[in-house]
């Protein structure tokens, strides 16, 4: 028998495979696709948040405000289509004191470690008066989709 051709199995059989092969590369794309706007959108939230970071107040403290709001105090802002802009986008706006650190404080100095000599330079410090304490601020700021959080440090 001399064959020059393909059965009919064999080129359903391959069309079958190459349908599913497409059928994968295709939900690829789409997951790409949708990743990437994913990313971009949580670009887009994280450069408008850093606007309530950066213009930070208690007074703003469990309260849902416009970023004109944050902004409206500190710039003179003319052009109508930007302050329409920063109207539309609502955040809420939550700071909360996350930890204090102390690391030269009574309580520190009376631990034992194991560096003698950070306990020397620790006794030093406190000797010579200097008190170092840290205060960590948790900020965290969302609006309907997304959600962000940032830690602001403070030295007292």
């Amino acid at each position: 028998m001399n064959r020059n051709a393909f059965t009919l199995i064999e080129v359903l059989v391959s069309v079958a495979i190459l349908a599913v092969v497409a059928t994968g590369l295709f939900q690829i794309a789409i997951n790409s696709k949708n990743n990437f706007t994913f990313l971009a959108n949580k670009a887009q939230f994280d450069r408008l948040a850093s606007i309530p970071v950066t213009h930070n107040d208690p007074k703003y403290h469990r309260t849902e405000k416009s970023l004109y709001d944050f902004l409206r105090d500190d710039y003179m802002i003319k052009e109508d289509k930007v302050i329409r802009f920063l109207k539309q986008k609502k955040i809420a706006y939550e700071q909360e004191n996350y930890t204090t650190f102390a690391p030269f404080s009574e309580e520190d100095t009376t631990k034992q470690t194991e560096d003698s000599e950070q306990n020397q330079n620790s006794d030093n410090l406190l000797e010579q008066g200097i008190d170092l304490t840290l205060q960590f601020d948790k900020i965290t700021i969302s609006d309907k989709h997304h959600s962000t959080y940032v830690y602001k440090v403070q030295l007292q």
